[in-house]
């Protein structure tokens, strides 16, 4: 059964000793006088890390906001965006793809881990399972974090303030991409299957969960990625949604971070391991030195 990863990339996108000074970082390159940043990101980390880390110090310094997607564009535009990419096709809706399970038992845990009181997973039956699978992780993430704001988000906050301050605004990425990406890189049989051991076993994906925000705490990007690959077993989806990516934006990040000063923020597993945004720009000539 390849399904036990996607739940922990779900926890670690929308997760050893402890090695600090990993989560933000300075990056130069000989002949540019004028650095630029990135900062690793995670959505369950509180807003109070950007005081904590010192970052609007470095931010103020750069003329650009590099994100994954642009999070200041208008939300139902961005759900519109979203939409297509989430809805089942006619013959393979929830109902269908559980088939064989017990849907009562299972729409008890739904509503008790659903983000929004009263919603049954009768109401998503048009859905496809990855999109219920996100609304589940979005409110078992309040479990782990129980100050855990969703609109408090530190990527919206850094391209937010970055509109208020004039400063250009680059996305990494399309919505449409990010779409195709979590909703169509898998075998809809295999998205059914996470959502079936999320709700069966909610305890896993909460303690896993709380791994990956522990990891985040502590500045422990390698922590970050050994919970990711510990359960490694669908490589297909680990490929699509943290290793190509990284590879893509390598493509462009050089010529983005060479023509303007940058702060750069992402996912901070993307920064993660040999195949992460770190060691491509350091492969790329660039020094990068950890501040937070």
């Amino acid at each position: 059964m390849k399904k036990k990863l996607i739940p922990i990339l779900l926890f670690t996108l929308l997760s050893i000793s402890i090695s600090f000074g990993q989560i933000f970082y300075k990056v130069e390159k000989e002949g540019n006088s004028n650095p630029s940043y990135i900062f690793g990101s995670h959505h369950l980390s509180p807003i109070s890390v950007v005081e904590e880390s010192g970052a609007m110090k470095y931010f103020n310094e750069t003329g650009q906001v590099v994100g994954e997607i642009d999070l200041t564009m208008d939300p139902l535009a961005l759900s519109m965006a979203l939409q297509s990419y989430m809805m089942a096709p006619q013959d393979s809706t929830l109902s269908v793809l559980l088939k064989g399970e017990n849907l009562d038992s299972l729409n008890v845990q739904f509503e008790k881990w659903s983000p929004m009181p009263g919603m049954q997973l009768q109401m998503l039956e048009s859905l496809k399972p990855m999109a219920v699978s996100t609304m589940l992780a979005a409110g078992m993430s309040m479990e782990v974090m129980p100050g855990y704001d969703p609109s408090q988000q530190l990527d919206t906050y850094f391209l937010q303030t970055g509109v208020k301050e004039n400063k250009k605004i680059i996305a990494l990425e399309t919505p449409e991409y990010q779409g195709e990406m979590l909703f169509n890189s898998i075998p809809l049989s295999v998205q059914a299957e996470t959502l079936i051991e999320m709700l069966k076993n909610p305890e896993k994906s909460i303690e896993t969960a709380q791994k990956i925000s522990t990891a985040y705490q502590n500045r422990d990007l390698d922590a970050m990625l050994e919970v990711s690959r510990e359960e490694d077993e669908y490589p297909e989806f680990m490929e699509n949604i943290l290793y190509k990516r990284n590879r893509d934006w390598m493509e462009r990040l050089p010529a983005i971070i060479d023509e303007t000063p940058s702060f750069i923020v992402v996912g901070a597993l993307h920064l993660a391991g040999p195949e992460g945004i770190i060691q491509g720009l350091k492969n790329r000539g660039y020094t990068l030195t950890p501040i937070y």
